[in-house]
């Protein structure tokens, strides 16, 4: 699903094709008091049910779960509502807002904010196109144009990222995740507040030529995913990222660019 490394690989891509960069300082999670009663049905949330396979992450304070039963259970979810919306953050001021299809035919479309402007991209399962110095670029492999190069890569790595496969390869590379004592409450786009426990892993584990210092996923009691953060050192480099999710299951579009 695009609530793992996704999302990381897409905002520094995006962000070199606005010419800036993405590798923001750590930051710390957020958490809050316990408020409320748990949503796991309110407007921001959808209504997909969690499968059968989440009975095995056992959400209650200090339950140890092992990363392939995370992994099974978070991409089960993300495969069975198919679509969402999605806010993130990086520690450097980059941010972004994307609608997203997630399955055999992974498509997305939304922007990235850095400090230097605004980049926006459709990506479906044949085609991806980036705005490059305010214009839609189509991507085109092996392309002499370098835009058309670039916008090419940026569809590339997504489609990689959102293969359910690469997700539960990233979640599982973690051989072990601890819910934690108190639930966080999470806001999610659109402002609806939801109380949601915060699985960690227990110990950093290497992911894509990197290594992941600390990652935390977010649950509601339903086994909604509502969340994720990873800081993530790449050569030297830590780049902290923070994902919110909604919308599970509702309707997208995500339509290719006229030119």
């Amino acid at each position: 699903m695009v609530v793992l490394m996704g999302t990381l690989g897409l905002t520094s891509c995006a962000a070199s094709a606005a010419g800036g960069s993405a590798s923001p300082s750590p930051t710390s999670s957020s958490s809050a008091a316990v408020i409320g009663t748990d949503s796991s049905a309110g407007a921001g949330m959808g209504s997909v049910a969690a499968p059968l396979v989440c009975d095995a992450v056992d959400l209650k304070p200090g339950a140890t779960v092992s990363g392939t039963d995370l992994a099974a259970c978070v991409v089960a979810y993300s495969t069975a509502a198919g679509s969402g919306h999605e806010v993130f953050t990086a520690s450097d001021g980059t941010s972004g807002e994307v609608d997203f299809e997630f399955g055999d035919a992974p498509a997305m479309s939304g922007s990235v904010t850095a400090s230097d402007g605004t980049t926006s991209f459709v990506l479906t399962p044949s085609e991806s196109w980036v705005t490059i110095d305010g214009a839609w670029v189509r991507g085109v492999s092996g392309s002499s144009d370098p835009h058309e190069l670039l916008a090419d890569t940026v569809g590339q790595a997504y489609r990689a990222m959102a293969d359910p496969s690469v997700a539960a390869g990233f979640l599982s590379a973690s051989e072990s995740w601890t819910v934690q004592e108190d639930q966080d409450v999470i806001t999610l786009p659109g402002g609806e507040e939801v109380l949601s426990w915060r699985v960690q892993s227990d110990a950093p584990f290497p992911a894509f030529g990197g290594e992941v210092q600390e990652m935390i996923v977010w649950l509601t009691s339903g086994h909604v995913p509502v969340g994720n953060q990873a800081t993530v050192s790449v050569g030297g480099v830590q780049t902290t990222t923070s994902q919110r999710y909604s919308s599970w299951g509702m309707p997208v579009s995500i339509v290719p660019p006229t030119q």
